[in-house]
């Protein structure tokens, strides 16, 4: 009688023991051949994951280099923007003397101005440029740089050496900032020695093509590119382009069971047939095994995302906590304030606001602004805020306290462009003093109408030895001065004579409505939801006594 119970092969009775031994060996053997090559295709599976994995963690290591060597550029645009053509050049060799050495990141840099049709040099850091300053190339690429939204990336042979060239321009002032970055002779990234290009071979091309022409840097003999086997690419923006970065595994990435379960099941299930239950027991852990780390790992990514909040309301509260908790009384004055943090990012900014009142007829304030973000921004920020609160205090006046306070910073040295607005008032006569260092002008706004007040502008805290001149105009009864940071009119892409009309035009509507809900409801209508900028309001309304 055949037996016929569940999970067990068919045996008739006129099967030989050799024959039921060769049936269970082909039927062991098929199993395994099934069970190995199903861990092959899992492993190989599980690689192709892990590398793509660290093939983007690389390339954020790459996208956070590509900041630090675009910070400079930037930060001497800026410096042209504040500064002006006359000052702007000294800010520019100061900005770039530490960047063009030996250790620095470039071997070349230049600043240049639109002039007509042309440009001029307005000056230049480091060695000889590869391009030639006469040629049509170099105009080519400023005016590309011009027309561009971003930096504008070129690859450059100078003689046996290959350069990257960076322009990054300013349409609004026609200023083009200019370096070159030599790829070193062996080829190797400077990124690449980070934790997450351990285990990788890599080629770096400028471009999404991945030809030899267009590699930059590499970890193995270019001879041998591109990659072959198991391969990852990912695209990083770089300026008006992009760097495409192909990886391919050193060795194994995953666990050495992973790597070595095909021969495993193999040789086992070949001696013994048991062995393939025992395998597939083994396997079945490792499965579980990999679902519990892919759990660990989202519970990992999901406390990332939540440190991240926690993170950056840390920094929002230690922002406000330097900001005044509540605004003085200050008879016949009524003052309301408000300070956004930016949208982006969990670094705190350096924008400020202030008001004092200074003995008894006598009250000041200060909204004031510090580039740049972090620990060292709001540095820059108390400084400025307390020494000016002090000098204030003290008795003097806007422009005195300004210059005095000037002499306590350094843009070169401090890496930092601090713009203040510093006023002085009576609040019996409505009489106010302002004194400006490269801040936005105040908005006035009554009945009558809205207009910003007309004031000399200086040059912004530590820009060198400088006086400030003052202007006086009256704050009229039921009238309100409105003074904020660049944050509230500046937008991407944007002039900011641009968001300074917008200002206005939202603010005359709401001249009649009670200060606090004047100063949300500009606020609400100027923000820009994506901007990584800070912004800080100080409005005053005259109400009398």
């Amino acid at each position: 009688m055949a037996d016929d119970r569940p999970g067990r092969p068919h045996v008739p009775r006129s099967l030989q023991p050799a024959g039921l031994v060769a049936g269970i060996c082909v039927l062991g053997v098929l199993l395994t051949v099934l069970a190995t090559w199903a861990a092959v295709r899992a492993d190989t599976n599980t690689e192709q994951r892990l590398l793509d994995t660290q093939t983007r963690q690389a390339s954020a290591v790459l996208s956070t280099s590509i900041l630090t060597i675009q910070q400079p550029m930037a930060a001497a645009l800026q410096a042209e923007s504040v500064l002006g053509r006359a000052e702007g050049p000294a800010a520019f060799t100061r900005i770039f003397a530490h960047q063009v050495d030996a250790d620095g990141p470039f071997v070349s840099a230049s600043l240049w101005h639109r002039d007509g049709d042309g440009f001029t040099r307005v000056a230049t850091v480091g060695g000889p440029s590869g391009l030639d300053p006469r040629s049509a190339q170099t105009r080519q690429l400023l005016d590309q740089a011009l027309a561009a939204d971003t930096s504008v990336v070129r690859r450059l042979l100078v003689g046996d050496q290959s350069r990257i060239a960076y322009a990054l321009a300013d349409p609004d002032t026609g200023y083009v900032v200019y370096a070159e970055r030599a790829i070193p002779a062996d080829r190797r990234a400077s990124v690449d020695r980070t934790s997450a290009f351990s285990g990788l071979h890599y080629a770096i091309y400028l471009g999404p093509s991945t030809d030899s022409a267009s590699m930059t840097t590499t970890d193995v003999d270019p001879a041998t590119l591109p990659l072959d086997g198991a391969t990852s690419r990912a695209s990083v923006p770089f300026g008006d382009t992009v760097l495409t970065l192909v990886t391919a595994p050193r060795g194994h990435l995953g666990s050495t069971l992973s790597q070595r379960l095909p021969w495993v099941l193999l040789i086992g299930g070949l001696l013994l047939t048991l062995a393939s239950a025992l395998v597939a027991r083994q396997l079945s852990r490792s499965r579980h095994r990999a679902e519990k780390d892919t759990a660990t790992i989202t519970s990992l990514y999901e406390r990332v995302d939540t440190l991240y909040g926690e993170q950056r309301a840390l920094s929002v509260r230690l922002q406000e906590a330097l900001l005044p908790r509540v605004n003085p009384g200050i008879p016949g004055i009524e003052i309301s304030s408000e300070y956004v943090a930016g949208a982006q990012g969990v670094d705190i900014g350096g924008d400020w606001y202030s008001a004092i009142a200074v003995d008894e007829e006598t009250f000041a304030f200060v909204v004031g602004d510090v580039s740049g973000n972090g620990v060292d921004a709001v540095a820059e920020m108390a400084r400025a805020r307390f020494t000016l609160r002090a000098y204030l205090f003290d008795g003097d006046g806007a422009a005195t306290a300004l210059a005095k306070c000037s002499r306590q910073f350094d843009i070169a040295a401090d890496g930092h462009i601090i713009t203040v607005l510093v006023g002085v008032g009576n609040w019996r006569t409505g009489e106010i003093t302002v004194a400006n260092a490269g801040h936005p002008l105040p908005l006035l706004t009554s009945d009558t109408g809205t207009a910003f007040v007309p004031m000399p502008v200086g040059l912004p805290l530590g820009a060198g030895p400088c006086t400030y001149d003052s202007a006086t105009f009256a704050l009229p009864l039921g009238a309100t001065l409105l003074a904020y940071t660049d944050g509230l009119v500046e937008r991407r892409g944007e002039g900011i004579d641009t968001g300074m009309q917008r200002l206005v035009e939202v603010v005359q509507p709401l001249v009649a409505r009670p200060l606090l809900s004047l100063v949300d409801s500009v606020v609400a209508s100027m923000r820009d939801q994506d901007t990584a900028d800070d912004i800080a309001v100080l409005a005053l309304r005259r109400v009398g006594t």
